[in-house]
């Protein structure tokens, strides 16, 4: 009797070995054979690549899946999916075709985790002023077991304004730094703006309260990259001296720049009020070279 049990049981076991190996083989078969990889994108942070005092790290990370030749994938599948955060980097698993060739876009930011989501790298949102992002791209990429990894580069020009005298800063006497031509939209894939998407007045930087002592830094606020060399940044301290406006031609407000306006604000304009540009290809120094 206890033999007969035995052998019930072994062969229960063994018709549900092969049901589930059925199964599965069943579930490769309708997926047309996709296989898991997994992907990571790694951001530059401090104590990784380079990172300014006082900025932020990511806080969140996607990417995007193509075909080779940039058409999209079938079933909606190449809208960007959210990266889970793992130490300094972000990491998924996805699953691909074997015999088919990928193009990967990714994007990182600071925005809010609850922040909605990019629609199309292709034509990525992004907000001038506090936000810094990242992106990077992989293309032709076929399935590997061993996955891919990517380093992530700013997408973003930081500019530091620090003063060499005291002045004050209100409503009345504000001091205003403007950008005339940034842009709200950033296309991985081709690493360039977006050309439709200028921003009308540009951006502004306006302090209009707070006493700044001697070498103090005033703020700072980061602007898509573009292409465009020359353009230009107007700064002005409409303070007691009623001090002109300045301007500084051919600013390379590019990708991973970092731009250090510093001098005496508090005669700006006037003869006795110098202020130095300094732009560093180097993200955190800022001394580099005048330009």
């Amino acid at each position: 009797m206890k033999r007969q049990n035995f052998m019930m049981l072994a062969a229960a076991a063994l018709l549900a070995s092969c049901s589930q190996d059925d199964a599965l083989q069943s579930t490769v078969l309708n997926n047309e054979g996709l296989k898991p990889m997994t992907i990571t994108a790694k951001v530059p942070t401090e104590g990784m690549q380079t990172r300014a005092e006082d900025d932020e790290t990511a806080t969140r990370c996607y990417m995007q899946i193509l075909y080779d030749d940039g058409t999209e994938l079938d079933g909606g599948n190449s809208k960007p999916i959210p990266m889970d955060p793992v130490g300094d980097s972000f990491s998924t698993t996805v699953y691909l075709n074997g015999s088919k060739i990928y193009d990967f876009l990714f994007w990182a930011d600071t925005e809010a985790t609850d922040a909605a989501a990019p629609e199309d790298l292709r034509a990525v949102e992004y907000t001038n002023g506090k936000t810094i992002a990242w992106a990077g791209k992989n293309l032709d990429v076929q399935w590997s077991a061993a996955g891919i990894e990517i380093d992530l580069e700013h997408v973003v020009s930081r500019v530091t304004v620090i003063t060499t005298s005291y002045f004050a800063g209100s409503e009345t006497w504000p001091f205003i730094v403007t950008v005339p031509t940034v842009y709200s939209k950033y296309n991985v894939e081709t690493e360039k703006v977006v050309e439709d998407s200028k921003v009308p007045g540009g951006y502004i930087l306006n302090v209009t309260d707070g006493e700044y002592d001697v070498n103090a830094e005033v703020g700072h606020f980061y602007v898509l990259g573009s292409d465009e060399i020359e353009q230009e940044l107007t700064l002005q301290y409409k303070g007691p001296k009623r001090n002109p406006e300045i301007e500084f031609s051919n600013v390379p407000l590019l990708a991973n720049y970092h731009i250090t306006l510093m001098g005496d604000i508090c005669n700006a304009g006037l003869v006795s009020g110098i202020i130095k540009a300094t732009v560093s290809e180097d993200w955190p120094n800022s001394s580099n070279k005048p330009f």
